[in-house]
Order: structure tokens, then sequence, then C-alpha cells
């Protein structure tokens, strides 16, 4: 069976965000995925032995197909976005209704959801289905795979940790001043960022 992997914000336990992807994944993402003969895997679902990182990167590298829910613009999930993109594997973009894109992704084709409108989550499944039979899974990305080779997933890994470090900091120092924190985060994803473009 070909594999459907979820790139979405995902958020603590019992947190908004966390009941919206849950929502998604169960009353959208998972009966067209069945419909489709696909299997949906969301990584916080997985019992596997590898780091995060090191399973996000598997598979988004060997997954068929990827949906990628952009809404609250988690930075995770858009550099997860990046990696998938430069191998040339399918992507499909989801985002809930009324969020507004950044200027780089906005051109792109992103299917809206509202889980509040149960004929909506039906027109969505219904739109999901003929955008995935309208794939061609078979169809060679050899030249985008090699030209693709060269991209370095240890950076994207290296991004993860220090979103993660740059977290852990503010909790840390939650009872003081963070606005010079956030202009330090937001530096230093930029910088990243423009080296995770370089390598493509």
């Amino acid at each position: 069976m070909k594999k459907c992997f979820i790139v979405c914000p995902i958020g603590d336990e019992n947190t908004t965000t966390r009941k919206r992807s849950d929502l998604l994944f169960k009353h959208i993402i998972t009966p067209v995925c069945e419909s489709c003969e696909l299997d949906p895997i969301r990584v916080d679902h997985l019992n596997d032995t590898d780091s995060i990182t090191e399973t996000i990167i598997k598979n988004l590298k060997d997954s068929d197909l990827v949906i990628a829910d952009l809404t609250e613009h988690n930075p995770n999930a858009f550099f997860e976005l990046g990696y998938r993109f430069a191998l040339g594997k399918p992507v499909i973009h989801l985002s809930q209704k009324g969020t507004k894109l950044p200027f780089d992704i906005s051109a792109i084709r992103t299917l809206p959801y509202d889980l509040s409108d149960l004929d909506a989550v039906e027109e969505l499944k219904t739109r999901l289905i003929k955008t995935i039979q309208n794939i061609n899974f078979d169809e060679s990305t050899s030249v985008i795979e090699n030209q693709a080779s060269n991209f370095n997933a240890q950076i994207l890994q290296e991004i993860f940790k220090i979103q993660d470090s740059i977290k852990q900091l503010t909790v840390d120092i939650s009872h003081k001043d963070t606005s010079a924190v956030s202009v330090l985060a937001d530096k230093l994803i930029q910088i990243l960022a423009q080296k995770l473009l370089r390598q493509l």
C-alpha cells in the first residue's frame, strides 16, 4: 500500500492546535486515504526507535504522497515542505479557511477546510480524492531526484535542533523580557533558511 505522510502543526495534548489536527486527520485525511488505498502516517502516531527528526526526514523522502496543513504558519511544517519540494515528489496543501499564507507560497494551490461545516468537509473530501486520483505516482522523477541528491538533510536536522533550543530558552526566561530572544530567533531562522535555499 502506498504511504501518505502528514505534515501539520501538532501541538501539545488538549491544545486547540492538537484538537484541530486530530479532527482533520480523523474526519478528512484518513477516510480520503482509505478511499484512495493510501496508508496515512502522522509522526506522533508512530512507534519508532529513531529520533523524531530522522523519522520525519525518512517519511518525507520515502512516502508516495505528502499532505501538508499550512495552518498557523508552523516553521517546522514549512521546513519539511521545503525538503519535500526539493525531492520533487507530490504534495497536497491544506489550510484552515481564512488562513493567509506567506507571499512565497501564496500562489501554490491550497485547499481550504472548515471543520465546523459538515458540507464543506464532504466537499473537501471529494476534491482531495479527485486530486489524488490525478497524481501519476509512477511518473519518473529521476532527474529531479538526482538534482536533489546534493540537498543536505543535516541542515534540516540542525534547524530542528536550533528551534528546539530557542523554544527551551524562551521557556527558561519566561519571566524576563523575551523580545530579544524573539529577534534572535527570527534572525537565526532567516540565516538558516537562506542556507537551506542555497542547497536546492
